[in-house]
């Protein structure tokens, strides 16, 4: 994984607002863009004074009505102590997020006891047993946080209330090679309460990929395999 020191990005747009060249994902009145897979998302989904809360009834997850490749995703979250839910990237129509699927940022409560002996990979803004979030920023349960997905190629950036907590590619954590790069996304139901609001996607961001990420990737793996070759 590539991980400098904690990096702070610049201040989010205003709540609502909606940046150059990105796209609402949730019209704050209903489930427009989302689509319940196991059952009928009413049941355990609502809107509720414009925002989209996951009730804590067991029920479906919440899938994307189309696919997305190389994006980022933005939207602020809020948890109840001990909440657990994740965003499912890149995932096929049954939302698998494991080898030969897509991946999961883990949305978590951290300071829960019960979570006190999870591994590194399974807490807040990690991409789920793939890569951990080296810092752990959440904010109290009960109060508004942000996240930033980057994903482009086989590389991923989460930002994490303005700190950059995961930084990884498939050169450097091998795991990420064998996950798509173009599926649907997704809204974790884990029987928990969880609100979410201004979601948004848009094209990778330039402070990480620029237009030519393929070629960047593509030139960034074959020098990896080449100092893996030379070891020998």
């Amino acid at each position: 994984m590539l991980l400098t020191a904690i990096w702070l990005v610049g201040a989010a747009a205003p709540a609502g607002a909606i940046e150059p060249g990105f796209t609402s994902l949730f019209n704050g009145r209903d489930l427009s863009g989302w689509q319940g897979v196991t059952s009928d998302a009413s049941k355990s989904w609502k809107v509720e004074d414009g925002l989209l809360v996951c009730t804590g009834e067991k029920g479906t997850w919440l899938r994307s009505a189309r696919r997305y490749g190389n994006f980022n995703l933005r939207f602020e979250y809020k948890l109840k102590p001990g909440g657990n839910s994740g965003i499912y990237l890149r995932v096929p129509e049954d939302g698998a997020h494991r080898e030969g699927g897509g991946c999961e940022v883990q949305l978590l409560d951290d300071s829960a006891e019960r979570y006190r002996d999870l591994k590194p990979t399974q807490f807040c803004g990690s991409i789920y047993l793939v890569a951990p979030a080296e810092h752990h920023v959440s904010r109290p349960p009960g109060e508004w946080n942000t996240m930033e997905i980057n994903c482009c190629g086989t590389s991923y950036r989460v930002v994490h209330n303005g700190v950059v907590i995961v930084d990884a590619n498939a050169c450097d954590t091998p795991e990420l090679g064998r996950r798509f790069t173009e599926g649907f996304l997704g809204l974790q139901n884990h029987s928990e309460e969880i609100w979410f609001r201004d979601l948004r996607i848009g094209p990778p961001q330039s402070g990480q990929y620029s237009s030519e990420c393929f070629t960047q990737f593509r030139t960034r793996h074959h020098r990896c395999r080449e100092r893996r070759f030379f070891r020998h």
